[in-house]
């Protein structure tokens, strides 16, 4: 808790304004809430729940999907806050869709961009679907980061 305090303070100090950055508990409500999303508009395949860390390597294989409006020049301080989030203990997971052995970016899209920026790992909330049905996410899906962000 103390932490979360720290780096919203810290996300204040450096952007001048309050915009605070998702914390752990956030993303994890929010992944349980599109897991029963998914489970119910989705009845007959059944969703894993896994939690791993992605080294550079693994974040380059993920797809990246479009993340939603938004001007480049706000990404781009989010981003930044991110990475100055970073030496403070910011570590929020992402979350992923995996089916048939394919990552697909759910959310965290900057949190990522900031970690292949700086070649450090990050952690992942996995949703695992036993289907190879197609998810209406993937029509959004913009091509592998390591091919996106060279």
């Amino acid at each position: 808790m103390f932490a979360s305090i720290l780096i919203r303070e810290i996300c204040i100090y450096f952007s001048g304004e309050y915009m605070p950055l998702i914390q752990p508990y956030e993303e994890r409500e929010l992944f349980n809430k599109l897991l029963r999303y998914y489970e119910k508009i989705y009845p007959d395949i059944t969703f894993e729940k896994k939690e791993e860390m992605l080294d550079r390597k693994k974040i380059g294989e993920i797809y990246y999907t479009f993340p939603g409006e938004q001007e480049i020049i706000t990404e781009d301080e989010i981003v930044v806050k991110i990475k100055k989030a970073l030496k403070f203990g910011y570590n929020t997971p992402v979350i992923i869709l995996r089916k048939d052995g394919k990552d697909i970016l759910i959310d965290g899209h900057r949190r990522l961009r900031a970690a292949w920026d700086l070649g450090v790992p990050w952690p992942a909330l996995v949703m695992v679907a036993n289907t190879d049905k197609t998810f209406g996410i993937e029509q959004h899906i913009q091509g592998k980061i390591k091919e996106l962000w060279q």
